[in-house]
């Protein structure tokens, strides 16, 4: 069997379960004559102009020939598909003649073919054999090419002088083969827009070649246009239409669909209506491909089957609508956005103690912990530790608390960041780092440690299969925590990874801060995985591989920078709220990787303070003060349910090589920040593209990010990043910005049993699925 066919022709097999075709598409940018430009050759004599035959709607060539002229050519600059193997040009001429064709490759090199015959009035098709053609001649660019280097710069049909002094030649079109080309059908979804006394309706002619049928009515007073935006990888495609006063215009739009189009994508088109006087109103559209999934849909917590996930809560601190947390009051409209969001894990302060003064969980604490239940939501109850309190004092309270919560609470955590709350160095002394200047732990570390093992093994007592984690110092202080002796009924250990002033990536412990620490806290580039290799190191010489890590706190602020002077180290970066949103998914990318890590929540849900617009603690929400989500909830939102059910395996890591990731010299990052001002902690830049490859509850996903700082400066840098093994999804690949949910086709195709994917990448993070 031929390996390609006419999609015009009944086709009758398939690449891949049901969905691509091999067979031909249309390069439909050659129907344009405006879209060609004319070679009159080298010797002078020859003329030549282009025309549309209004017959069939190709391409005219008439030429004449005088003098010593030998041939005319005409040029076409395409923007081919990766994976196209072969051009087809479909033309008659009204007389004998020969005729050839002739490429420009990447490197400015000429191909051209042999010559061809054509008979008079009969269509020919002429190959353009991208990887087997036998040519007749190259010269020029680079001499060591023996077949044309990609992308293909030029196209050219060249017809020689024939025996009379004039011919006309048609161009019908040219055709593009490739092995995955599409021929399922995609339905649009019909659609009316009216504003300021214009309406707008679109109507789907549907099938393997969509169209839209366009009508626009508008009043005397309108002008303007109406726009049609088309989802693009590189860029948008965009077509445009008169608003007429005072009529109805009709159009006819055809969707611009790549090698027919992805049929697992369903293509979120912009419509909009916008007049001259400013005004503008606008909607999407969807043009759903044969075999797509429901791209539009957004998982629940309760459909949501495993994720690490979550965020910080503040209902503790809300019991009545009064002060600083008032916001949280409303728990459960509250929890209904984070249900809506698909977030697994939610965490909050559990005070054990009734008003009354007796142990144990309150009415609203239980009605907190049966609502979260009830929407999907997994608990982790931090249970507070007081330095003022004695031992006994603090175990008679956690037993009452979980004795009544053992059934709704997924993990207790014992104690939050004792070097900042609880009084525990006011009381027993010490530094924030619990390094003393001998090296040895601070007191209030190994006192604070003794209430923490002792919980733990009251709690394994109390409820034999329960989650009990703790930790929340300093990051150094956590591995001191852990070589003073923990209990066997600890399960994991929580950090607060925040990065206060840096990209994701980095982190402030390792190499260059050992003499501060005392301890071996992370690498030598200051890198987040640096300080995540050095926990699972630790956990392994103390003979404690089976512990988990639990990141309960991060995130990044979105506060105004009112010009207020740097207090300490530690002070906090105002982030943009995009930023936010783009480091917020880059960390949980990077935490996707480690099966270790159980859960990382995002510090934390809603503004405090009324959103205080200069105050860094009160700008961390996914949401502001007014409830309205910031960018970042939706881009949690996407992660949640595009990597449900997310798997790492090394195996799967192997498999991906970033083949290309050129950056041009004004793009590259150096040094960012100094971290002690004194030249011996610099934390630089991270110029790479990053690519995982993850098995989730909705396919194979793979992940891209650009980990230099976020910046709009430059447009979107290229890479190229072939999978191993995994030629078959070729033109099956769908791109998703984890931010806005924008998806796009991404320029697929196989090389041997590999798939090579090229992809425009900016600075948000990119989902591609392999279909």
């Amino acid at each position: 069997m031929n390996f390609f066919c006419k999609l015009a022709c009944s086709v009758s097999f398939l690449l891949a379960a049901g969905a691509v075709w091999a067979g031909t598409a249309p390069l439909s940018s050659a129907a344009d004559p405006a879209a060609w430009r004319l070679n009159l050759g080298e010797t002078p004599g020859a003329t030549a102009r282009l025309e549309r035959d209004a017959a069939t709607g190709g391409l005219l060539i008439r030429a004449g020939f005088t003098g010593e002229s030998a041939y005319v050519g005409a040029i076409h600059a395409p923007e081919l598909p990766p994976g196209v193997t072969k051009l087809n040009f479909r033309v008659t001429a009204d007389r004998e003649l020969e005729a050839g064709l002739r490429l420009l490759d990447a490197s400015g090199r000429n191909f051209q073919t042999e010559r061809f015959k054509l008979a008079s009035g009969r269509e020919t098709t002429l190959p353009l054999k991208l990887d087997g053609t036998r040519w007749e001649g190259a010269w020029g660019g680079s001499t060591n090419a023996s077949r044309p280097v990609p992308p293909i710069r030029e196209i050219q049909l060249l017809l020689n002088r024939p025996a009379e002094p004039e011919v006309t030649v048609r161009l019908a079109g040219v055709e593009l083969e490739a092995p995955f080309i599409n021929a399922r059908p995609f339905t649009g979804e019909n659609f009316r827009l009216e504003a300021f006394g214009c309406t707008v309706t679109g109507n789907w002619r549907n099938g393997a070649a969509p169209v839209l049928e366009l009508a626009i009515s508008a009043p005397a007073e309108a002008a303007g246009e109406v726009v049609l935006t088309f989802p693009e990888m590189f860029r948008d495609q965009t077509a445009r239409f008169a608003v007429e006063p005072g009529r109805t215009a009709r159009h006819l739009w055809k969707a611009p669909l790549t090698l027919g189009g992805n049929p697992f994508n369903t293509y979120r088109i912009g419509a909009a209506l916008r007049l001259t006087d400013g005004s503008c109103a606008e909607r999407a559209v969807l043009l759903r491909g044969a075999d797509s999934p429901d791209w539009e849909r957004r998982l629940k917590s309760s459909e949501v089957t495993a994720s690490i996930l979550g965020t910080g809560t503040h209902f503790c601190f809300a019991p009545e609508p009064t002060g600083g947390y008032a916001a949280w009051y409303p728990y459960e409209r509250l929890m209904d956005k984070i249900a809506a969001a698909g977030l697994k894990w939610v965490r909050d302060d559990y005070w054990m103690r009734r008003p009354d003064g007796t142990p144990g969980a309150t009415p609203q604490q239980l009605a907190r912990l049966r609502a979260a239940k009830a929407r999907g939501l997994n608990t982790i109850a931090m249970l507070p530790t007081m330095a003022d309190q004695t031992l006994d004092y603090f175990l008679e309270n956690v037993r009452a608390f979980v004795t009544e919560t053992r059934g709704l609470v997924d993990v207790y955590e014992i104690g939050n960041e004792p070097n900042n709350f609880g009084g525990w160095i006011q009381k027993y002394g010490g530094t924030w780092n619990a390094r003393e200047k001998d090296n040895s732990t601070s007191r209030w570390l190994i006192e604070h440690a003794k209430y923490v093992n002792a919980a733990a093994d009251l709690i394994r007592e109390l409820k034999p299969d329960a989650v009990v984690i703790s930790g929340g110092y300093v990051t150094s202080s956590i591995l001191r925590f852990l070589k003073n002796g923990i209990s066997p009924n600890l399960n994991g250990i929580t950090d607060h990874p925040y990065s206060a002033m840096t990209p994701p990536e980095l982190y402030a412990f390792g190499t260059p801060f050992d003499g501060r620490d005392g301890v071996k806290a992370g690498g030598p580039n200051l890198h987040f995985s640096e300080v995540v290799q050095a926990f699972l190191r630790t956990f392994r010489e103390i003979g404690r591989p089976d512990l988990s890590l639990w990141y309960s706190e991060f995130g990044y602020t979105t506060y105004l920078y009112g010009g207020q002077r740097e207090k300490g180290k530690y002070t906090f970066a105002a982030y943009t709220e995009e930023a936010q949103a783009v480091y917020l998914v880059r960390r949980y990318l990077y935490c996707f990787t480690r099966p270790e890590i159980k859960a990382a929540l995002q510090y934390d849900f809603l503004d405090d303070f009324q959103g205080r617009q200069f105050d860094p603690e009160a700008n961390f929400g996914l949401l502001r003060a007014d409830y309205s989500p910031k960018p970042a909830y939706f881009a949690l939102q996407n992660l949640a349910t595009f990597f449900n059910g997310v798997r790492s395996d090394s195996r799967l890591d192997a498999q991906v090589k970033i083949e290309d990731q050129p950056l041009h010299r004004a793009g590259k990052r150096g040094q960012l920040l100094d971290w002690d001002e004194d030249g011996k902690a610099l934390m630089n830049a991270d110029n790479n593209i990053h690519a995982r490859l993850f098995q989730t509850d909705g396919g194979l996903r793979l992940a891209v990010w650009d980990a230099r700082p976020v910046g709009g400066e430059f447009s979107p840098r290229f890479a190229e990043v072939r999978i191993a093994g995994k030629a078959a999804s070729a033109g099956k690949t769908v791109g998703l910005d984890l931010l806005s949910g924008k998806r796009f086709d991404v320029p697929s195709f196989p090389d041997g049993n590999d798939l090579i994917l090229k992809l425009s990448i900016g600075s948000r993070p990119l989902a591609v699925t392999l279909f």
